[in-house]
């Protein structure tokens, strides 16, 4: 399911579909485990656009076929006929942190996001959660994500097992990837369990079944010192080439500290940013899956040692507008990035409908004040060459327009209409060669 792009459909104007589509998906859960089941509908929503008659095939918890026909197709296993009842694809959410449905509204929210609100206030809440804590406040997520249309998500977070059964206590599917920090973070006492708890999802049968699976889950550049990415790295390789999601280039802090374990921050040499620091330690020439999640302090420079094949950035809009600035999503398209959409933690977005993150994608953030400024064009444009000075002084500009007034930027439309993902409880089928 990693093996391409987890990007979905735009279906702006079409609200009442996607309320019907949620329902459909909650109807169809019951036939995810019930053996080979065809699924007939009159009115199929296909990667075109166009609404077809069709038959959806699940064996288990796989989405095995899906083909145009104009009536139910005769010796199936088991058929099931939705009549005239549109069904559509499920959306992919690319980054969550599910339990954090449960820190909505916590307050000194408000004031924290002034500043590092990961640091400065969710850090604080998360080293007091319980494995049990953790159970129920995914459950919570997870149910709201089924009822925004959403039948996949990556998920990143501490106590990976939990998570992992809350999502089999829902029917919903999820990529787990247990938070692994070992320089600072909630996560560091648990640093051991987490790699245990991966590498136990990864060979659990049973979680298989029910759609859900594991990746590795560093944290950020500044919270996992060299020695762990390479152990990431290692560990990756020896299950078979697990996925690698991690947040990347999130804060002004993240970018100082990687400057920082490149060298001197007043040496005149060429700095290291999270994305170069990421080159230097093997983990962009790994061959693994990476998901690397918000990079809005990133580079063109960064960008060109991406390969599409198995890298990908994620952008969390709503969750940007609100505690940070937006990443330059068009930039990104322009330079050939793969690009995939997630929202974030409800504690700093307070929805986790993908359809509202790419109504605001594809509307260039025009609703909204934001920070598309000269600074972040500069340091988007800064040469790979640049002196660690020169990029301090770069990111501490974009920093500083975020704490002044934000002016509306001109909308610049992104093309998100690049491929479907038809998901049913735990199945999952890219659709883009149809």
């Amino acid at each position: 399911i990693y093996s391409r792009s987890p990007t979905v459909c735009e279906f702006e104007g079409r609200r009442t579909r996607m309320r019907v589509a949620a329902r459909l998906l909650l109807l169809v859960l019951p036939y995810a485990a019930a053996g080979r089941t065809t699924i007939f509908s009159r009115k199929v929503l296909l990667p075109d656009s166009t609404i077809v008659p069709a038959a959806v095939t699940v064996d288990g918890s796989t989405i095995t076929a899906v083909v145009r026909c104009d009536a139910p197709p005769a010796g199936c296993e088991r058929l099931v006929d939705l009549g005239d009842q549109l069904l559509t694809p499920a959306f992919i959410n690319a980054h969550t942190h599910l339990p954090m449905a449960a820190l909505r509204g916590v307050e000194g929210c408000a004031k924290a996001m002034g500043g590092d609100v990961v640091k400065d206030l969710f850090f604080k809440v998360e080293r007091l959660m319980t494995p049990d804590d953790v159970r129920a406040f995914t459950r919570m997520g997870a149910y709201e994500s089924l009822l925004c249309g959403v039948g996949l998500v990556y998920e990143h977070y501490y106590h990976g097992r939990a998570i992992a059964d809350a999502l089999s206590d829902t029917g919903l599917a999820g990529v787990v990837a247990p938070t692994l920090q070992d320089l600072s973070g909630p996560g560091v006492p648990w640093l051991e369990q987490a790699l245990l708890d991966t590498a136990e999802i990864a060979d659990d049968e049973r979680l298989r079944k029910c759609g859900i699976f594991a990746a590795l889950g560093p944290h950020a550049t500044d919270t996992v010192s060299d020695a762990l990415w390479l152990r990431i790295i290692a560990q990756a390789h020896a299950s078979g080439g697990l996925p690698v999601h991690a947040h990347l280039g999130q804060g002004v802090g993240e970018f100082h500290a990687a400057l920082t374990r490149g060298g001197a921050v007043d040496n005149e040499a060429a700095g290291l940013t999270p994305m170069r620091l990421l080159e230097k330690l093997g983990v962009l020439d790994a061959g693994l899956p990476l998901a690397l999640v918000h990079a809005q302090y990133a580079t063109e420079a960064d960008l060109l040692l991406l390969r599409r094949t198995r890298h990908m950035l994620i952008t969390c809009p709503f969750s940007h507008v609100l505690f940070s600035f937006p990443s330059p999503v068009a930039q990104w398209l322009a330079a050939g990035a793969e690009i995939a959409c997630g929202t974030d933690a409800a504690a700093s977005n307070d929805c986790m409908n993908v359809q509202k993150e790419l109504r605001l994608l594809s509307a260039g953030y025009a609703p909204f004040a934001a920070t598309h400024s000269s600074e972040m064009q500069m340091l988007w444009s800064a040469p790979a060459t640049s002196s660690a000075s020169e990029l301090a002084a770069l990111a501490d500009g974009v920093f500083a327009v975020r704490q002044r007034t934000h002016e509306t930027p001109s909308a610049t439309r992104c093309d998100i209409s690049k491929c479907f993902i038809y998901c049913c409880n735990c199945c999952v089928l890219n659709f883009v060669d149809i």
